[in-house]
């Protein structure tokens, strides 16, 4: 069983998997491992294949199979095959044909988790394929938003905007989409070059706008994303000029948004283009409340897609 994107999940399967998360934190909102899952994955290895740059999702998988008693060994693109021409497609079955028992996989080929997931013998989740999705970061911002609000099992009513580089965000994909799923409204906001054409808005869940102000006077949570200048092939968005027209700090708050209204930003963060110091820091910021849920819901998706046969749901 794999976990390639939340587009392919059912409504009741990432709500199961958000109530799974809600096991591994406490009433105050700390990371726990219940005293019977600290041996679930007992002599079990998995491969870490993390291709692209990461820190928060790569430590988070890492420290959430560790809390689950098992072992994982990290794969990066420097050093590895790679660098020598070896496809990132044989890269990940040398590392499985070495006997590991799962893979997390990022890449910027949004095609590799579908091609692993076809022709592997075990499971793989996405960890980020491109600007394809990251599923994983979808379950730990509407988990973030849910035991916010206290919105029960889902996210109903809730008016959700997405802010910045929506076309090339694998996250604002699938953001959009579990927000929906769980009953949420959202809405994507960005300069038009960054949003997606019309041709392509069949495929998102949402409404757009060009104006900040719209996005942040309507909505009751913000996801705040980052400039993916490495996928812009080319074209180049001035953080200045950003930071003026869609950047948000105290004075942008004070001016469009209500002091209920809370941010959050999958990171990492760009200070002082996305948002400034003092926004980061804030009572209205759910950012470092997102980064201790990561480890809740890696592990829930761990127990779930990597655990005994019998605890796979």
């Amino acid at each position: 069983m794999n976990l390639i994107g939340l587009q392919e999940l059912s409504r009741q399967r990432m709500i199961a998997l958000l109530d799974a998360s809600e096991r591994y934190l406490s009433e105050d909102g700390q990371v726990i491992t219940p005293a019977e899952d600290r041996e679930l994955l007992r002599e079990q290895t998995f491969a870490l294949l993390f291709l692209e740059p990461s820190t928060r999702t790569r430590t988070s998988f890492d420290l959430a199979i560790q809390r689950l008693g098992g072992r994982s060994v990290t794969i990066s693109g420097q050093g590895s095959s790679l660098q020598k021409g070896e496809s990132a497609a044989d890269t990940c079955k040398t590392v499985a044909a070495m006997g590991v028992d799962g893979l997390v996989v990022r890449h910027h080929d949004r095609h590799l988790p579908h091609v692993l997931s076809e022709r592997m013998n075990l499971p793989v989740i996405n960890a980020g394929n491109g600007s394809g999705e990251h599923p994983t970061q979808g379950l730990l911002d509407a988990l973030t938003l849910r035991r916010h609000f206290n919105s029960g099992e889902g996210l109903s009513g809730l008016k959700i905007a997405i802010v910045g580089d929506i076309v090339h965000s694998r996250v604002a994909r699938s953001d959009a989409h579990i927000f929906s799923a769980l009953g949420a409204d959202v809405l994507l906001a960005g300069p038009r070059m960054l949003l997606p054409t019309e041709a392509q808005l069949d495929a998102w869940p949402a409404r757009v706008t060009t104006s900040r102000k719209e996005a942040l006077r309507w909505a009751d949570a913000v996801v705040v994303l980052r400039i993916q200048q490495e996928r812009l092939r080319g074209s180049v968005v001035d953080p200045h000029r950003y930071a003026s027209d869609w950047g948000i700090d105290q004075s942008v708050i004070e001016q469009y948004m209500s002091p209920l209204t809370v941010i959050l930003h999958p990171g990492p963060v760009i200070r002082g283009v996305e948002l400034s110091d003092p926004v980061i820091d804030s009572p209205q910021s759910l950012i470092w409340r997102q980064v201790t849920h990561g480890v809740a819901v890696r592990q829930a998706v761990i127990a779930a897609y990597f655990g005994p046969r019998e605890e796979r749901a």
